[in-house]
């Protein structure tokens, strides 16, 4: 999917909300590159332990979870 909307939280870590509705928020302190921009491509996928990693046009990925 791509990436409709995003910001930082209070706290400096990014929060997505993607074309589908879907909002995710950062739980790591990993950058995973550079910063994100609206339009671009995101995958997430399923990671141990029943986290969720997101990767950002191909970038490696930073863990977060489903707020919405």
């Amino acid at each position: 999917t791509t990436i409709r909307q995003f910001a930082r939280n209070d706290i400096g870590k990014l929060v997505f909300v993607l074309e589908n509705g879907q909002r995710w928020a950062q739980t790591d302190t990993n950058t995973g590159g550079r910063t994100p921009r609206v339009g671009q491509s995101i995958t997430i996928r399923r990671a141990a332990l029943g986290s969720f990693m997101a990767s950002v046009e191909g970038r490696p990925g930073i863990r977060v979870r489903r707020e919405q």
